[in-house]
Formats: structure tokens, sequence, C-alpha cells
């Protein structure tokens, strides 16, 4: 199976932000296509990025660091970065890792 048929990206853009919707697997494989789908959205310049995560099924420590990586990014660029839909399980290992917190979702999917 290839890493695109893991993850999947869809970006919609309007008034300033760019709102992501990220489903599938986060890990060693998938990592990449989102660290691109999220450069590709931040070199749009938008004051806010919302990434919605509520679609994620699976999210490993590659993963984690994607995200902690992806937030660092849009700190320097100095756009607002925000996780929704976070599953409560992702969002207590998030925080335990330091990567900022952010108001999230609960989902109802299994994590």
């Amino acid at each position: 199976m290839k890493a695109e048929d893991l993850l999947q990206t869809y970006t919609a853009y309007y008034r300033g932000t760019a709102e992501m919707y990220v489903t599938g697997e986060l890990d060693l494989a998938t990592a990449p296509l989102l660290q691109q789908a999220v450069t590709k959205a931040l070199n749009t310049c938008p004051r806010h990025l919302y990434l919605d995560l509520s679609g994620l099924t699976f999210c490993d420590t590659t993963g984690l660091n994607a995200l902690h990586q992806l937030t660092h990014q849009a700190h320097t660029a100095h756009i607002h970065l925000r996780l929704t839909g976070i599953h409560p399980r992702l969002h207590r290992t998030l925080t335990q890792h330091h990567t900022p917190p952010t108001p999230h979702t609960p989902t109802t999917q299994r994590y």
C-alpha cells in the first residue's frame, strides 16, 4: 500500500485562512505527505491555519514529531496554527510532549 492510500489531506482557503482536513494514519510513511501539504498551505501566507485531525485514525511517535514540527514551522512564519478535532487521547499525548495545547473537538472515533 502506498503512503497516499494511508493519509489524505484536503485544504480549503478563505479570507486569509487555510483549513486542512487530515484523514487516515500519521506515521513514518505518511508524515512527509502531511509536511508537504502544510508547507504548500503555509506558502499561501494565510493568517490562520486550522488543521482538522478528526479523521485521523492512527498517530505514532513520528506523527507526533511531525505535528510538533508543523507547530514550530507555523510559529516561525507568524501564522496562527490551531489543531482541531483532536481525539482526547492524542490531545493528552500532545500536551505531555509539550506541544502547545489547542482547543479540540472530541470525536467518537476509536483511536
